[in-house]
């Protein structure tokens, strides 16, 4: 489980693809390819270790109007030459930060450092269990997806719900994006925002009270906004055979910053291998 959600991350960085690839795609065209090489993602959790992999498959397929993209799944509302509008669903990243690493591992009281003068005093005999483990789910949301295609780059705004009842918060995605290609490879750039509304955020980066042990009154966190820059180098070495660097940096909003369960302001992931495509 923990490799499944490394490539809920590393996934959308990894698809090879030539320039002219990144802009246009025809119905029909599939592919499946699995890489070698050395990924990782590295958590900003308190005392979380970072996941790493070697191995990293991904996948896409695109009909008339459907589409998948690894975990990601669309439906073309609407295409012509300089805008496309989606019905787009894509897991939603944050959970992945509490699933992967094993759930019941990390004690809230671990993280803030409690030392044993602040919880009870058992009585001979009494048994004092520690406080519950920081849970959380993963989301999946949906929503619309809208790119407009311009020949200096592509620019993409959407709107995401939390369909699966875990936390009913929602995100708008803005992004930025740039094909570049020549004849030895390709470069793709993208540099954009996520804002996360309250409900998104207070329920992963909020303490809830039984995981303190004791009593206690938290204030609600507010809504926050990521800004992050994502690079994707592939360099064909055979038809099949391709080596590929992929590098995402994520700054996070302030006030996921200034939960207790966090103690870094950004995080990377990437990979760097060898792709093979069937």
């Amino acid at each position: 489980m923990k490799y499944l959600r490394l490539l809920a991350i590393l996934l959308p960085l990894s698809i090879p693809s030539m320039a002219e690839e990144l802009q246009q795609v025809s119905p029909g065209d599939w592919q499946i390819s699995v890489a070698l090489g050395y990924g990782t993602l590295e958590n900003p959790r308190a005392k979380t270790e970072d996941i790493t992999t070697y191995v990293l498959p991904s996948w896409y397929y695109y009909g008339d109007r459907f589409y998948v993209e690894n975990f990601t799944l669309g439906y073309s509302l609407y295409e012509n030459d300089w805008l496309s509008v989606d019905l787009q669903g894509q897991l939603n990243d944050d959970g992945i930060f509490f699933e992967y690493d094993g759930v019941g591992k990390l004690l809230l009281a671990d993280i803030l450092g409690f030392t044993p003068i602040r919880v009870p005093v058992a009585r001979p005999g009494q048994v004092i269990e520690p406080p519950p483990a920081v849970e959380r789910k993963i989301s999946y949301m949906a929503g619309l997806s809208a790119t407009w295609y311009t020949p200096a780059f592509d620019l993409t705004t959407g709107v995401f719900h939390d369909v699966t009842g875990v936390h009913n918060g929602y995100e708008w995605q803005l992004s930025f994006r740039k094909a570049l290609g020549w004849s030895w490879g390709a470069l793709g750039l993208e540099a954009g925002g996520i804002y996360k509304n309250a409900d998104l955020v207070d329920y992963y980066y909020n303490v809830r009270p039984e995981e303190f042990g004791r009593p206690i009154r938290l204030k609600p966190l507010e809504a926050a906004t990521n800004w992050y820059v994502k690079a994707v180098l592939n360099v064909p070495i055979t038809d099949s055979l391709t080596f590929v660097t992929t590098l995402k940096h994520t700054q996070l909003g302030k006030s996921i910053r200034d939960s207790v369960l966090i103690d870094a302001d950004d995080y990377f992931a990437g990979f760097v291998g060898v792709s093979y495509s069937f």
